[in-house]
């Protein structure tokens, strides 16, 4: 009996990484002059960061050091990580960001999906924001100026994110409506919106606002910032949903009018899970860059995580070591933003269109 022919085992990884890496002269070369220099930065980074670094909250200790002083991090991390929230209350932002990332996780998983998830997310700000501005069950009243650090990162991230996207379909929505009026609002926000720095956009909130309002109507500064981070991010995803919207095609709309759908019905079920579904990339890492906006609005004095740390180098004995700090706020936006990359991944492949 003849024998069945099967067809070769695929490659492994190793020995895919290992044919790109060296697929020839030139390229193992460029692959060994990378390799070296890698180690040696390596190597570097943690003779200064490791051993010969101080963790010694002493000036004059990291002063001998020849490596990073990390003595610097220890002393001002209260600062760095809460701002100016008074000391004996600090208990609350921390509880508050347990209970908002605790309800982001949650909503993030398949089971949540959908409406449950926004509402869950919805709800946890409401506490979010109780705990900090205090006032009640015997908590002391702290003023929204004095908020800052983390907590107020992740606030303004979140509620900018949340805000954005209902906002942002709505003026993909009108840009594309055959209504001339609506489609020329909605064009002349967009265009107008990211024809501005976000700079801008938080100068007006913050101070030209309050002057063209009567007093009686002037908000706090702080939910100011905060729909100002949702304009702006609203006008940049908008476009993201408009080219997803663009992306389905006509039959797509003519088979849901066969069906009888209205139009409405057509819209929540048919086009905007296949638009949302593209844009997943996109949308993604607009996302990341909403997260890193927020270090803008230190600018108009609401004290953030990068906010926070400008402010705890002004201690003359710890400003030489500033290096030292940024690398912590660092791998703090780094550890986030790898976080919303990998969910975005995981998207992509849950609701990939060819599921090879």
């Amino acid at each position: 009996m003849a024998q069945m022919l099967h067809p070769p085992a695929p490659p492994s990884w190793r020995e895919r990484w290992f044919k790109a890496m060296f697929a020839s002269v030139g390229t193992s070369f460029t692959t060994a002059i990378v390799l070296v220099l890698l180690a040696v930065v390596i190597y570097k980074a943690f003779v200064w960061g490791v051993w010969d670094a101080t963790t010694v909250i002493d000036p004059n200790v990291c002063r001998d050091s020849a490596g990073a002083c990390w003595g610097a991090v220890r002393y001002n991390h209260r600062i760095i990580l809460l701002g100016r929230y008074p000391i004996g209350e600090g208990w609350r932002p921390v509880l508050g960001m347990v209970l908002l990332l605790g309800s982001v996780g949650l909503a993030a998983t398949p089971r949540f999906f959908g409406s449950k998830g926004v509402w869950m997310v919805a709800v946890a700000l409401v506490p979010f924001v109780a705990l900090l501005a205090g006032g009640w069950a015997g908590l002391t009243p702290v003023d929204s100026d004095l908020w800052g650090g983390l907590p107020l990162t992740l606030l303004l991230s979140v509620f900018a994110v949340m805000t954005s996207v209902p906002l942002a379909i709505a003026l993909a929505l009108g840009r594309r409506s055959q209504l001339p009026i609506v489609r020329w609002v909605c064009t002349g926000y967009i265009e107008i919106i990211r024809g501005v720095p976000l700079i801008t956009v938080l100068f007006f909130g913050a101070f030209v606002l309050p002057l063209l309002l009567p007093a009686s109507w002037r908000a706090d500064p702080m939910i100011r910032v905060a729909f100002c981070l949702t304009a702006f991010s609203a006008a940049y995803l908008a476009e993201v949903y408009r080219g997803g919207l663009q992306a389905i095609t006509k039959g797509q709309s003519e088979a849901a009018h066969a069906l009888s759908l209205s139009r409405w019905q057509s819209l929540k079920l048919i086009i905007l899970p296949q638009a949302a579904r593209l844009t997943i990339p996109p949308a993604t890492s607009h996302f990341i860059g909403v997260l890193k906006d927020t270090s803008l609005v230190a600018i108009v004095n609401i004290y953030d995580l990068t906010g926070s740390l400008k402010m705890a180098l002004t201690n003359p004995d710890w400003r030489p070591y500033f290096v030292e700090a940024y690398i912590v706020v660092s791998a703090i936006y780094l550890v986030l933003g790898l976080s919303i990359v990998r969910y975005g991944r995981f998207l992509e492949h849950r609701y990939a269109l060819d599921k090879r």
